[in-house]
């Protein structure tokens, strides 16, 4: 990464804090990361500042779930095109094609890897040609 070339801001959503641990620590070195315990939090921390991408568990506990979050978060001015990443345990393909259809832009199924999860949050961030196909 050149020095003009800011590190992307990150919001991880995870109710399991030691999940949330593992996540922040395979993407640290990399990215600039905050972190949301809850739907609500997550909402509060959106409004108040701006995120390149957004990694969403689906399954949150009580509350709100992941979806009901991204569904208001992708109504706040500034985040409507934002990448989404599902991390979730829910794996079945009707499931990640609900989270798709849902304002999640991507899928990551638990468990998962630090190659698989710096993989996916890179590609995030990778211009796309106007020939490619997406």
């Amino acid at each position: 990464m050149s020095a003009d070339q800011q590190k992307k801001y990150l919001l991880i959503v995870e109710n399991d804090p030691i999940n949330l641990d593992v996540i922040i620590r395979f993407l640290q070195k990399d990215y600039e990361i905050d972190s949301a315990l809850s739907g609500l939090e997550a909402i509060e921390k959106a409004k108040s500042k701006s995120y390149d991408a957004i990694l969403m568990d689906i399954n949150l506990g009580r509350g709100m779930n992941g979806l009901e979050a991204v569904q208001t978060i992708k109504k706040i001015n500034g985040y409507e095109n934002t990448p989404v990443v599902a991390v979730t345990a829910y794996a079945m393909r009707n499931e990640e094609e609900e989270f798709l259809n849902n304002g999640c832009t991507h899928y990551l199924s638990k468990p998962f890897s630090k190659l698989e999860l710096n993989s996916l949050v890179a590609s995030l961030f990778v211009p796309k040609s106007v020939g490619d196909i997406i």
